[in-house]
């Protein structure tokens, strides 16, 4: 029994320590002159929005360090309750935007 817990024990200290070797060579790695990095969230009217949007901010919370800096949501011909929708669920997390066609050329363009 003592051999299966060191072996379960070994396994977890090695990806631990994968993890954190990958966590500091991606963070080496990454420039000081980046740019901003925004993950676009395109959004119709018949999308499932706040599933999408509260996915996207999930997996975006899950990257860490390394996740995009902004999360565009694009308005791809909502309607008003959609719209409603993504704005309140915008509000829940500070780096989630809601913007439309011409607001994100002018933001990417400045980059």
């Amino acid at each position: 029994m003592q051999w299966f817990a060191f072996t379960v024990l070994s396994i977890f200290a090695l990806i631990g320590f994968v993890h954190f070797v990958t966590g500091i060579i991606r963070g080496l790695t990454r420039s000081p002159q980046s740019k901003e990095i925004i993950l676009i969230e395109p959004i119709k009217a018949s999308d499932n929005a706040e599933y999408l949007l509260r996915s996207a901010a999930g997996k975006v919370m899950w990257m860490g360090r390394f996740a995009p800096d902004r999360v565009a949501v694009l308005d791809c011909g909502m309607d008003d309750e959609t719209r409603k929708i993504c704005s309140l669920v915008c509000g829940d997390y500070p780096f989630m935007e809601l913007c439309s066609r011409d607001e994100l050329k002018e933001r990417i363009e400045k980059i």
